[in-house]
């Protein structure tokens, strides 16, 4: 899937230890049953789309509290949701575990993809 997603596979390093990972964001528009959906794709993950290592697709969804009448995050109402946005980062992503690169904000939710290498590490990360 992360190979779909990126739309190519680096076959030079399918099982490369990954020792960092590069941001460049874009931002991609479109609806979701009539509501304005946004897609931030970090695009620099092509470098490494099809390691071995992280094979297994996570996801994390959250429902928002206050929404806007569009669906989207208001964040005088839930200032939280970006600090709630950040610790997912850094505690999926602080020792290459796991990499997010897809979050999608629709309909009153926003969602992390993500993609790990120890699926056990993942969950209990996950329970904390």
């Amino acid at each position: 899937m992360f190979d779909n997603i990126f739309k190519k596979k680096n076959e030079s390093n399918s099982s490369e230890l990954i020792t960092e990972i590069p941001e460049s964001w874009s931002v991609s528009t479109g609806e979701n049953n009539g509501k304005p959906m946004f897609v931030r794709k970090n695009v620099a993950c092509d470098k490494i789309a099809g390691n071995k290592n992280y094979s297994t697709n996570c996801g994390i969804a959250f429902k928002m509290l206050s929404p806007n009448a569009d669906g989207l995050p208001d964040i005088e109402n839930e200032p939280e949701l970006d600090n709630l946005e950040d610790d997912i980062f850094d505690f999926l992503e602080s020792d290459f575990n796991s990499i997010v690169p897809i979050t999608i904000t629709t309909s009153g939710f926003r969602e992390f993809v993500i993609y790990t290498k120890d699926l056990a590490e993942f969950n209990v990360r996950l329970e904390n």
